[in-house]
């Protein structure tokens, strides 16, 4: 039972530590797009489903800094609500998730 303990509380601290040392730089769609097709290779038939979730914070993110932490989970938020809804693996649609990160979600974070 302590070691379930230790190995919860290692992980929470690699969470926490990815949390405050990710930095966000302009949304990348090449990025999202390669990474969909990965992960949908991966992750046959119906598992796919989940790729967007995947990709969106792996390329959003970048490890760099501890600045603008909130606007970084405030754009991720924003890119999970709005710009991945119509992306799947089969049509990742990278320009239009590009766009609306770069766009929509940065502006909505920043005011």
């Amino acid at each position: 039972m302590a070691e379930k303990n230790v190995k919860m509380i290692f992980l929470l601290v690699l969470v926490m530590l990815g949390m405050f040392s990710a930095k966000t730089e302009a949304f990348n769609g090449k990025c999202y797009f390669q990474c969909m097709i990965g992960c949908a290779a991966r992750r046959p038939g119906k598992r796919a489903f989940i790729c967007p979730v995947i990709c969106l914070p792996k390329c959003l993110f970048r490890r760099v800094s501890l600045d603008k932490a909130s606007n970084d989970y405030c754009k991720l938020g924003c890119a999970v609500s709005n710009c991945i809804k119509n992306s799947t693996p089969q049509d990742p649609r990278e320009d239009e998730v590009e766009h609306c990160v770069n766009s929509y979600c940065e502006n909505k974070c920043l005011s």
